[in-house]
């Protein structure tokens, strides 16, 4: 065998060992099935909807289920924070910070399950138009919503596998 062989078979092992299993590998249709039963609650203000679209989109992409085993529950806060201030106090940079608490609660009982919370923070430049700084701080806010519902799927879907 040629050095190359045995170091794969070593970390072959080696994984096997540790207990890992991928997420969406082999079995990995129980997790996503668990994740097409979960029912996605209002989220309020615009920015709410647009993250609940998102995370059905990840969760469910061919529809939201009948039967629901879990419903999931987020609560968003929004936060901006002006940067790089100029000598004349206008600010040329703002940070927006987004966070999400979020529940999993099994249907059928009403418990909450599981329970997280996850943060993105984005960020655009300050300019003199006014209508551009509108369009920057909305597309910060979608895609730091993107980020949030990407890291929810991924606990839940971590929670779920375990379970």
């Amino acid at each position: 065998m040629s050095c190359r062989t045995i170091v794969i078979l070593f970390f072959l092992v080696g994984l096997a060992g540790c207990g890992f299993r991928p997420l969406y590998g082999t079995g990995g249709s129980l997790a996503k099935s668990e994740l097409a039963s979960i029912e996605v609650a209002p989220i309020p203000d615009r920015l709410g909807q647009v993250l609940r679209h998102d995370l059905l989109d990840r969760l469910t992409p061919f529809g939201e289920p009948e039967r629901p085993r879990y419903r999931l529950e987020v609560t968003l806060s929004e936060r901006s924070r002006e940067l790089a201030i100029q000598q004349n106090s206008e600010a040329t940079r703002v940070n927006l910070r987004l966070s999400a608490t979020f529940s999993l609660l099994d249907v059928n009982s009403g418990n909450e399950i599981f329970r997280g919370v996850t943060r993105s923070i984005g960020s655009y430049n300050v300019i003199d138009s006014d209508y551009a700084n509108v369009v920057a701080a909305k597309d910060t806010a979608r895609r730091a919503a993107r980020e949030i519902s990407e890291n929810i799927r991924i606990q839940i879907a971590r929670f779920l596998a375990e379970r």
